[in-house]
């Protein structure tokens, strides 16, 4: 038989690890996300240097809206 103050250890370890997961799991997501706006920038700024905030978050919004255009249209 299980015994309450086990279960509770036992909840609170899963917790902490569902936890730390979603951490690690939420910093590989800002990362990757940092890491393709810097590889856009490179190339946008490569193509239009000077460019203004405005306009290059203008380019931001075209990226996401193609790449939610692709996922649509592949599933």
């Amino acid at each position: 038989m299980s015994h309450e103050g086990n279960d509770k250890i036992i909840d609170n370890e899963r917790d902490n690890i569902r936890t730390n997961l979603t951490q690690k799991m939420t910093y590989a997501a800002i990362e990757l996300g940092v890491g393709v706006v810097q590889e856009i920038a490179a190339e946008t700024v490569k193509r239009k240097p000077g460019m203004s905030v405005k306009e290059f978050t203008k380019v931001l919004d075209d990226f996401i809206e193609k790449q939610k255009t692709q996922a649509n249209s592949s599933g």
